[in-house]
């Protein structure tokens, strides 16, 4: 058995992986060299001139190592599960779409930062849709890593949320685990999670809320169909592509 196979994963994610990687090496220039991070991020410069901090933002992190690791993991699980349900292209579209779009919000909400959360949060919206819809092609860790996502995003709200909120995720992700096992439909109340944190932190102008819904709106847009295994039965769900 490979270590797809054992994942539960029915493609190998390369799309995740290279962009992991791209992200990555940019992560350890910008801890190696300084002036990277205050060169690339995000700053009200970027509408005046440096247009490349609106696409390199995207690519450093101004969270310290914890915060890079964080957003790296989440990038690759949530990039995994989300690869499962979307071409590349379509992938490419929902974290760069996505990603590059609220930056500009950022402009307004948040002027300066940088990192990749934002456009994992694109990602999000389309494994929260296919979660919805019950989409076969989804690993069955799915849910609890939505969950996790949804719990970090929360935790950047306000100082010290972090801990209490993934807390939480971690408590409702056992609850999820428990609930399959009875045989309780939780894929729906799991996906609302993501339009519901998405508009929590929009009112609060977080730019991850902008980045949640707008990642979820984008999301909709279907173009074939595929199968769902809700109640163990075949069904005709819309395909993301």
């Amino acid at each position: 058995m490979t270590i797809t196979e054992r994942a539960g994963l029915r493609r190998f994610p390369v799309v995740t992986v290279v962009v992991l990687a791209a992200t990555a090496a940019v992560n350890l220039l910008q801890f190696a060299v300084h002036g990277v991070l205050a060169h690339l991020e995000r700053t009200p410069a970027g509408l005046h001139g440096d247009w490349w901090r609106s696409v390199t933002s995207l690519f450093v992190q101004d969270g310290g190592v914890a915060g890079t690791v964080s957003n790296l993991l989440f990038l690759l699980l949530i990039g995994t599960v989300a690869e499962q349900v979307l071409s590349p292209s379509r992938w490419l579209s929902q974290y760069f779409g996505v990603g590059v779009v609220c930056e500009f919000v950022g402009y307004a909400w948040q002027p300066t930062g940088g990192g990749n959360s934002i456009a994992v949060c694109g990602l999000a919206g389309a494994a929260g849709l296919a979660l919805w819809r019950d989409d076969a092609r989804l690993p069955d860790w799915a849910a609890p890593v939505l969950l996790l996502w949804c719990g970090a995003m929360v935790g950047t709200l306000w100082s010290g949320a972090a801990v209490p909120a993934m807390v939480a995720s971690v408590a409702a992700s056992a609850l999820i685990r428990v609930g399959k096992e009875r045989g309780i439909a939780v894929h729906r109340p799991t996906a609302l999670a993501v339009p519901i944190v998405g508009i929590v932190l929009a009112g609060a102008q977080n730019i991850h809320g902008a980045a949640l819904l707008l990642g979820s709106a984008l999301a909709v847009l279907p173009t074939a169909a595929a199968p769902s295994k809700r109640g163990g039965r075949v069904r005709l769900a819309w395909r993301l592509r």
